[in-house]
């Protein structure tokens, strides 16, 4: 039985290995033949840091590129609310947004986070113009964002930007679903050691901005858990618990003290 749940983790690891590239396909062609000439070279690299828009060819770039902004994230800020109208998507540039779900007695739990890999608005892509969750940004960052009703007239053009955005939706229901299996069967120290890895690799930062009590609404568990977790961290020397943020020491420890839910969803 262990044996075929191990396989089973490594088949899904590798089929998410071979989908993770967006642009591969088109990393020799016209991106980098013809340069992006109608926008400034400002946002020519803000684009280029979101991996989405990255991958994008010059005619779906230059459909698009006249209906982006690029705007600034609030710490704390909620994007979306569950069931508001979804009036913009956002494609984070060095943001962290986390996706959690509020019961009614006021409990939390996460059930996702995007950065740069990826997009908020899934759900008006796909024709669902009201958000099912809450979208909160962990830090001061910046993103860029575009009309829900545009992206899901272009969405439904096909092309490229289809089948990007097919792509990164598999991803995403990949980490949503082993976020679950993490959340219900893997004990608080791996959680956290999983949540952290997650959090820097999408903050480009081994300083985290992020407080005990947002990773504690994140994961679900009451904040003494979390303060003692991040102790026992910290008196391994992996991290540095500091009020406000969190610096990660040793990278590879951390990962050594992770579940492999890390490994199939990074």
């Amino acid at each position: 039985m262990a044996e075929t749940q191990r396989l089973s983790q490594n088949d899904l690891i590798a089929r998410k290995n071979r989908i993770a590239n967006y642009g591969s396909t088109n990393k020799n062609n016209t991106n980098r033949e013809n340069p992006l000439p109608i926008a400034t070279k400002s946002l020519q690299k803000t684009i280029s840091e979101n991996a989405i828009l990255a991958a994008l060819s010059v005619h779906d770039y230059r459909r698009i590129q006249p209906n982006l902004e690029t705007v600034d994230l609030l710490p704390g800020k909620n994007l979306y609310n569950c069931g508001d109208g979804i009036r913009y998507v956002y494609f984070p540039i060095n943001a962290v947004v986390y996706l959690f779900t509020t019961l009614k007695d006021g409990a939390t739990i996460e059930h996702g986070v995007v950065g740069s890999e990826g997009m908020l608005g899934i759900s008006a892509v796909l024709g669902e113009m009201t958000t099912p969750n809450q979208a909160r940004v962990l830090s001061r960052t910046r993103a860029l964002r575009i009309p829900a009703g545009f992206l899901k007239r272009e969405f439904c053009t096909g092309g490229m930007f289809h089948q990007l955005m097919l792509r990164y939706i598999h991803n995403f229901y990949i980490q949503s679903s082993q976020t679950a299996a993490c959340n219900r069967h893997h004990n608080l120290n791996q959680k956290l050691c999983r949540w952290l890895l997650m959090t820097d690799d999408r903050a480009k930062s081994d300083r985290l901005e992020v407080t005990q009590e947002f990773i504690s609404q994140m994961l679900g568990m009451r904040r003494p858990y979390i303060t003692a977790a991040l102790g026992l961290l910290q008196k391994e020397g992996i991290i540095q618990n500091r009020r406000g943020y969190i610096e990660i020491i040793d990278r590879q420890a951390l990962e050594e003290s992770c579940c492999e839910c890390y490994e199939i969803m990074k």
